[in-house]
């Protein structure tokens, strides 16, 4: 059966692609437009004339002819738009020029195509496609070695003719096909890897370039001496393969072993490897898995001893200097660096702590061997020595931190009788302890505060800390904030406005904020189960997880207070639907009934006859109660019955359901088998 005639395909006069008759009429706008995108970011020098569609006249015969020189001559207008490169010749499109450049240079161009061998021909034909309409079978008998000849029959032709793609004249040969071989490649006698025979001379000097970089910061013990390229005497393809293993063995003697498992890598790979090498007792004589594969074992098999590369140590940690400021770790070059900036950002923060808690500025500690060296480990040592008398001790625990890290840590310390302990907000853990006893003893003027901030005074209703002109500011904002919480509260637990603690004589500073601290912590609520204070708004928050123990009765504090009944939350009434069968308020189900009416109206009529319902009606139930109002549970009864009503019995369990949920249940619901 012959093949379907292909269809007739036109040349778009822009990028010489073929599109099919009527796809062209939307390609060409569209392809106009991406070139002139494209040449208006060329350079002045390369920018081209727009292309100009090509007009054919028809010709006599007309048909195919006519479609043939018109894709001729667009083929013949895409291939004008073309740049040639300035090196080898050959042309390219603009934007693929750029990226052809990169390896083809002025000193080594890239072969130019040959003619015949591809791509556009010396008569700047374009390359046609052929539909086969009587194929003919290869037989093996007629394969030569990698050419094949194709047997075909006499073609019906004038003697001497010669078509396009065939040959019908006997004094001519057929043409025999040559199986295209695999593309040669070349190993990198640096790393192993593959390369082109043309793109092994652009990769070899930047590898060596690269192995030099790493094989300087490799400690001296592990490096290695340069390789050295193998070479081998004749050409040929046997010769490929034997440079290609002398390039694989030497490839192969630069990688490390690793100590732990006797594996080898590449001097960056082998640190990441030995992270997660867990192999105990080293490696004792074993065969690594990595050294086996690939080309170690054809040289095995072939009765080659593959060279076994020089065993030495693992790469050894970098050394590292202390910092004699903040004790941190830098390399031997970084450290130049970062103590000056260090020192500098230590005098700034010394200058913020108050006067008894400044330090003396650190002295870079100096420690000689006999021979006139520096002994590294002692000078870190005498390092961190000095690092750690900078830290400044806890008054509550002892523990030392660093002047910035103390105020943060003071705010979870408990104190283990060392000291005062930090500074206890309201509802703390520690209310028996003020903030101006958490400071140092009474009568303190404050300087020696471990926060090393300002003077602060304490505000008599929440108990914070401000500074001397905040708290002004603070005061009148806090009492009415304390009004509003306080009205939000019941009765029972409503508290008298806190007034401002006045003395007759005067009083200082400290002997002030202890009576403002008393006076805050008098407006705390204890806690029914634990006895702790709280604030009123973080009361509600505690007793969510505190919880009375079995057994055991509320707190003393708790317990002194007349025990009072909580108070009755009554949860508004609520109306159901005789439709649906949801609760809703009073007022929303005025507004829910007719839409839920009409939304069960829509439904019943998508069902089948025999499930349709008829239209629910609404119950009435007017009982009066003593008080005369209507007894609402009643009507909600009413109503929950009516809704149970429209639902659907399903036929295999039993159980009711909506209109549009029955199906899904379905769908898991099957019918049990009968018992026999």
């Amino acid at each position: 059966m012959p093949a379907p005639p292909r269809k007739k395909t036109v040349v778009c006069y822009i990028c010489g692609r073929e599109f099919g008759s009527q796809s062209l009429s939307i390609h060409e706008p569209q392809c106009l437009k991406k070139w002139k995108a494209e040449n208006d970011k060329l350079p002045k020098s390369q920018r081209r004339k727009t292309p100009v569609r090509p007009q054919i006249l028809p010709s006599i015969e007309g048909g195919g002819a006519d479609n043939e020189r018109f894709n001729e001559a667009a083929w013949q207008s895409a291939q004008a738009q073309l740049v040639p490169c300035e090196n080898c010749g050959r042309t390219f499109a603009p934007d693929r020029l750029q990226i052809h450049q990169r390896g083809c240079k002025p000193g080594k161009p890239m072969q130019p195509l040959k003619a015949g061998t591809g791509g556009t021909s010396d008569k700047g034909d374009r390359p046609r496609t052929t539909t086969i309409t009587d194929p003919k079978v290869v037989k093996s008998e007629n394969a030569i070695g990698d050419k094949t000849v194709r047997v075909e029959k006499q073609a019906e032709a004038t003697p001497g003719l010669e078509k396009e793609g065939t040959f019908t004249t006997s004094k001519k040969d057929p043409p025999m096909s040559k199986a295209p071989p695999n593309p040669g490649f070349v190993l990198c006698y640096i790393c192993g890897r593959k390369f082109g025979t043309k793109s092994i001379d652009i990769h070899e000097p930047q590898c060596l370039e690269k192995w030099r970089k790493e094989n300087a910061q490799l400690p001296k013990s592990q490096r290695r001496k340069t390789p050295v390229k193998p070479e081998i005497v004749g050409g040929g393809s046997n010769n490929i393969e034997a440079m290609n293993e002398a390039a694989w063995q030497s490839a192969q003697s630069q990688l490390l072993p690793c100590d732990g498992c006797g594996r080898t890598f590449a001097p960056d790979r082998l640190a990441v490897h030995q992270r997660a090498c867990k192999a105990p007792g080293g490696a004792k004589g074993k065969t690594p898995a990595a050294t086996s594969t690939g080309r170690s074992s054809q040289s095995s098999a072939t009765g080659g001893a593959s060279p076994t590369p020089k065993k030495s140590s693992a790469p050894a940690q970098p050394q590292f200097v202390l910092c004699y400021i903040c004790g941190r770790k830098f390399g031997s070059k970084s450290v130049a660096i970062h103590e000056p900036q260090c020192l500098e950002k230590w005098k700034i923060e010394n200058s913020k702590l108050p006067k008894g808690q400044r330090r003396p500025e650190p002295k870079k500690p100096e420690v000689l061997q006999s021979g006139g060296k520096y002994d590294v480990e002692a000078m870190n040592e005498a390092a961190w020595q000095s690092a750690q008398a900078q830290l400044i001790p806890c008054d509550g625990c002892g523990r030392t931190f660093a002047p910035d890290r103390l105020a943060v840590h003071q705010r979870s310390c408990k104190g283990t009788g060392k000291g005062a302990g930090p500074t206890n907000k309201p509802g703390g853990t520690n209310p028996g302890v003020s903030p101006a006893a958490s400071t140092g003893p009474a009568g303190s003027t404050g300087k020696g505060d471990p926060k090393g901030g300002p003077r602060t005074v304490v505000c008599y209703i929440c108990g914070r800390e401000f500074g001397s002109k905040s708290i002004s500011i603070h005061e009148p904002q806090c009492l009415e904030k304390w009004k509003n919480e306080n009205n939000k509260l019941p009765k029972e637990r409503r508290r008298p406005i806190p007034k401002k603690p006045e003395a007759g004589q005067p009083l200082t500073r400290d002997q002030m904020n202890e009576l403002a601290w008393e006076n805050a912590k008098s407006q705390l609520i204890p806690c029914e189960n634990c006895g702790r204070t709280f604030a009123p708004d973080r009361l509600d928050v505690h007793q969510r997880a505190c919880k009375p123990k079995p057994g055991q009765g509320p707190s003393k504090a708790a317990a002194a207070e007349p025990s009072k009944p909580p108070p009755v939350i009554k949860r508004p009434p609520t109306m159901v639907c005789y439709i649906c069968g949801r609760e809703f308020g009073s007022k929303s189900i005025s507004i829910h009934e007719p839409q839920c009416l009409e939304k069960w109206k829509i439904e019943n009529n998508k069902l089948p006859k025999s499930q349709r319902r008829p239209e629910p009606i609404k119950p009435e139930v007017r009982k009066i109660g003593a008080k005369g109002t209507y007894d609402i549970d009643a009507m909600n009864d009413a109503a929950y019955e009516s809704a149970k009503a429209q639902l659907l019995k399903c036929e295999n369990c039993g159980r009711t359901f909506a209109p549009d949920r029955l199906p899904v249940h379905q769908r898991s619901c099957k019918p049990k088998p009968p018992k026999e």
